[in-house]
């Protein structure tokens, strides 16, 4: 018996020293597999910072933050209408920066981008990893390039400093470019801006039903309503800033689809609002006592797109 136990001591010993070296093990493959995933972190293509600017003839791409990228496998795909264009960056020189096999944190690239009117995306795509670094939409029209504001009915949110009816509705089509709000709603669509004196947003807007507010502008989302940031297009409110005192004509149920060109930048100015927003809010408000009915009005935004004037 007593042969017996001592056996067994001695395998407990062994199991614990096998233990304790299986551990060891484990926490140097655990290391090594940790500065390994950092090594790929730092070489991951994706902490690069691509943008992009146009203007009614040009294309300036830009690497503004973080690591270099291999210029040959780096490419710049360009759609415009049917059109389709791929410009590997190694084909090009930098305006700005220095040539060489990597694109760094600073180099600036200009080329023309053949689109006359309408709808201009820029893509930048790393091949060998096979990531998306940029992708971004411009519309173009008469000369003057904006960038194009699409919605995306995964990431839309209602603005909080408003009540909004859980019946009222959000529609998005054509891909992301026409926004439909029926009922009381105030609706932030994601979009970082820097709103300067020269911006302007320009949009077509049509609605079948006044209510009490129907506006427009950039703002922050998890702020309150403030009137010098929403431009009332239409509506038998007295709230915002009226479009007619900015060049623009009030609208009439039944005018269809109408054009406006809003300075965005001088109500902003005037308002005391200019500097960054993270939102484009379209306003279809009714709060009950405005002798509208509720549920039935609608505002509907098409090709929204913010410029900077010159």
């Amino acid at each position: 018996m007593r042969n017996i136990g001592r056996d067994r001591a001695q395998s407990e010993v062994i199991g614990s020293l096998l233990l304790v070296a299986v551990g060891v093990l484990l926490v140097g493959v655990v290391a090594v597999l940790g500065f390994s995933l950092v090594e790929d972190t730092n070489r991951d293509p994706t902490t690069a910072s691509p943008s992009s600017s146009v203007s009614g003839a040009t294309l300036t791409l830009g690497h503004t933050a973080g690591n270099a990228l291999p210029a040959a496998e780096t490419v710049m795909i360009l759609r415009g209408g049917e059109d389709t264009r791929r410009v590997r960056l190694s084909s090009l020189s930098p305006v700005a920066g220095s040539a060489g096999d990597g694109v760094s944190a600073g180099d600036r690239y200009r080329l023309p981008h053949d689109v006359i009117q309408g709808e201009l995306r820029v893509t930048v795509v790393d091949e060998e990893g096979g990531a998306v670094l940029h992708d971004q939409q411009f519309w173009i029209t008469d000369g003057i390039a904006g960038e194009l504001i699409t919605a995306d009915a995964g990431t839309l949110s209602d603005f909080g400093g408003n009540y909004n009816d859980p019946s009222a509705t959000t529609t998005v089509s054509d891909d992301g470019r026409t926004v439909t709000v029926t009922g009381n709603k105030w609706q932030l669509i994601d979009k970082n801006y820097t709103v300067t004196e020269d911006t302007v947003l320009t949009f077509e807007f049509r609605s079948s039903k006044e209510g009490a507010i129907h506006g427009i502008g950039l703002e922050n989302a998890g702020t309150g309503q403030n009137s010098g940031r929403v431009v009332r297009l239409s509506g038998v409110q007295n709230w915002g800033v009226n479009v007619s005192d900015y060049g623009g004509s009030y609208y009439q149920t039944g005018d269809d689809w109408t054009r406006y060109e809003v300075p965005i930048g001088e109500v902003y100015r005037d308002t005391n609002n200019l500097g960054d927003a993270d939102s484009l809010v379209v306003v279809n408000d009714y709060d009950g006592d405005e002798g509208v009915s509720c549920g039935s009005h609608d505002s509907e935004y098409w090709n929204v797109v913010g410029s900077e004037s010159d």
